[in-house]
């Protein structure tokens, strides 16, 4: 098996730690074999899972490691060594091995690897999944105790609309009535207006006197900030909403970990699990970019009772970390609500939809509460029918490259621009054109009357987001010769220290005591004593001022990773994909780029690169779906 190893190691199927985890499994089995070789049927099996883990997965179906799946069907000669030892393993024949060790268990006793429904999982990451499915499998019946004064409350936020059918309305009526609620929706569907909104109507529907506790939360610091900033505007533009009602108003949204990190200090994880946080609603936006641990260490710390509306776009990048529990729940969406729900819909909003038969589906599906909680809102209020940027993000995530082909080359839609990149020429006018975008922010520094907020939203107005961080197109060589191109134009004035007037950065690493988050993009400029500081742009339009010296870990910000840009928007970008294509570009990256801007789309790549991302679909193997189904 060391000579499969290594092989493995060489061509990064796996790596060192994957290597050590699988032999430290084995430790304990003897190389006296049974019918099959067990000890290095058993290093396969771990060290692939463990690597399919690195890669975002929560388990590995054992189908993965059949003779014909193994590696993804690549390597065959690899493969071929491998099987010639074990032989061609069955998934019955996989299951009988692995539950023969001592290292592996069906989860009914601790053991570092589970094995239940044909997936093997880490211990960890099997209890993770088995708490989400629990928390979303909690036995929640439709509240609907004051249905006429909800019906009251419904029409005051929105008034009825006969021409179409109002979803955003629909969503707020499955968002006071149901405990667990997802609302998924793309860029410009209205997803933060509705927060407010379904904010608003639980506290008109309630008391004026009731102490409701409300929290709201985002994974990132840069997506709570922007949350916190859309809330007040869209709340403040209720006018149902008295001054009796402002002290149940959440203040801002704080991210998850903080609030974690509020609820284990000082205490252990058995002590919260017997003292739940007790909320009468927790809304978390960004949903998508949760993953699985996160998801399970919240529903550790809040009460089952606790009324939880998960707001995202199920189309966007997965997690960082392994899991895609938005995504697996958003697969539900393809079933219809339970005759009693859509009824109570119907009553409650005044809409009647279009619905599939129940009685032709009732005998292929069990309906669970979770389909009664889901709202997809499909119409976009940002763009209008003749956008470009909205036909191409709908294109893109149908898979339909011809369509997208089609968009971007037709030259009628005056938001989209594509810019064939073939040669070292196209190349350089590439990176020309794109320093030359940031030459209206970067005149404005030279008049002193223009306020400091000016130039960051003049800044704000255009970013670059590229695919890669290293290589030709990569977000490092691109900045450096976007620098480079700004001071041959005397736009900017380098020097040793690498900071200069305009200089804009992004934050790598939070650093609470200043209220700076992993993300948090801002712009060096000369202070009141004629000194260089970092000027940031927080919610309501208000400057924090920095000194170079407290800043935590940064780098010029010119041009950003498509994965760092998810949660913002931008009036105008330019997307950079590399000439060759990699299997980071999936069609999720290309989906969550392009849908970052608002008016006017740059995008440099070639045909074949687009082709190839649109037809790479990110897949994360886990069994939250069918343990929630079942």
């Amino acid at each position: 098996m060391k000579d499969i190893t290594k092989k493995a190691l060489k061509l990064g199927l796996w790596n060192t730690l994957d290597v050590q985890f699988a032999n430290v499994l084995t430790l304990p089995i003897s190389d006296n074999n049974n019918k099959y070789n067990v000890k290095e049927a058993l290093i396969l099996a771990s060290a692939t899972l463990s690597a399919h883990v690195r890669f975002g997965h929560v388990c590995l179906p054992l189908c993965l490691i059949t003779f014909d799946k193994l590696f993804q069907g690549n390597h065959p000669e690899l493969v071929y060594a491998i099987y010639k030892k074990l032989g061609k393993l069955s998934i019955d024949a996989w299951q009988e091995l692995l539950l023969s060790c001592p290292a592996v268990s069906d989860g009914s006793k601790i053991t570092p690897l589970v094995l239940e429904n044909k997936r093997l999982y880490l211990y960890h990451m099997w209890e993770d999944e088995c708490r989400v499915a629990r928390f979303f499998n909690y036995k929640c019946q439709s509240n609907i105790l004051q249905k006429e004064k909800i019906i009251s409350v419904l029409n005051q936020l929105f008034p009825i609309i006969y021409t179409e059918i109002d979803w955003h309305k629909i969503a707020t009526a499955i968002g006071i009535t149901h405990q667990r609620v997802l609302i998924s929706g793309g860029p410009g569907t209205g997803k933060t207006s509705i927060i407010a909104k379904i904010i608003a109507a639980l506290l008109l529907c309630s008391n004026r006197n009731d102490d409701l506790k409300i929290k709201m939360i985002a994974p990132t610091g840069k997506a709570a900030a922007l949350l916190t900033e859309s809330f007040k505007i869209n709340i403040n533009n209720i006018p149902q909403l008295d001054k009796t009602y402002l002290h149940n108003l959440p203040e801002r949204a704080t991210t998850l970990h903080s609030l974690l990190e509020t609820r284990f200090y000082n205490k252990n994880i058995q002590y919260d699990y017997l003292d739940p946080m007790h909320l009468d609603l927790l809304v978390i936006d960004e949903a998508s970019m949760v993953s699985l641990s996160m998801f399970a260490q919240l529903f550790l710390t809040i009460s089952p009772q606790t009324r939880v509306i998960f707001f995202g776009d199920q189309y966007q990048l997965y997690p960082v970390e392994p899991g895609s529990v938005f995504k697996d729940i958003c697969q539900f969406s393809s079933f219809q609500y339970s005759y009693k729900r859509y009824q109570e819909i119907v009553n409650l909003t005044g809409y009647e939809f279009p619905i599939v038969s129940y009685s032709k589906l009732s005998t292929h599906y069990n309906y669970n509460s979770i389909i009664d909680g889901m709202c997809i809102l499909k119409k976009n209020y940002r763009f209008n029918e003749r956008s470009g940027i909205n036909q191409l993000a709908v294109a893109i995530n149908l898979g339909d490259c011809t369509r997208v082909l089609s968009l971007l080359t037709s030259n009628i839609y005056k938001d989209l621009h594509y810019i064939y990149i073939v040669e070292k020429e196209s190349y350089m006018n590439m990176i020309l054109n794109c320093a030359m975008e940031y030459s209206n922010y970067l005149q404005k520094l030279q008049y002193t009357k223009i306020s400091k907020t000016n130039i960051l939203e003049s800044f704000n107005h255009y970013r670059i987001l590229c695919a890669l961080r290293d290589g030709p197109f990569g977000v490092i060589r691109i900045n450096y010769f976007i620098e480079q191109i700004l001071s041959e134009k005397g736009l900017i004035k380098l020097n040793n220290s690498g900071n200069y007037i305009g200089r804009p950065i992004i934050i790598l690493r939070n650093k609470p005591s200043l209220g700076l988050c992993n993300g948090d993009i801002g712009v060096l400029l000369l202070n009141d004593q004629n000194k260089l500081s970092a000027y940031f742009i927080l919610p309501e339009d208000r400057l924090k001022v920095v000194r170079l010296y407290q800043l935590p870990e940064h780098e010029t910000c010119f041009a950003m990773t498509i994965h760092k840009s998810q949660g913002s928007e931008f009036n105008h970008i330019a997307i950079i994909l590399p000439n060759k294509h990699t299997p980071i570009l999936t069609r999720e990256l290309l989906y969550t780029a392009v849908t970052r801007s608002r008016q006017c789309l740059f995008l440099y790549a070639t045909d074949h690169v687009i082709i190839r991302s649109i037809n790479l679909v990110t897949k994360r193997y886990s069994g939250l779906y069918d343990r929630i189904e079942k």
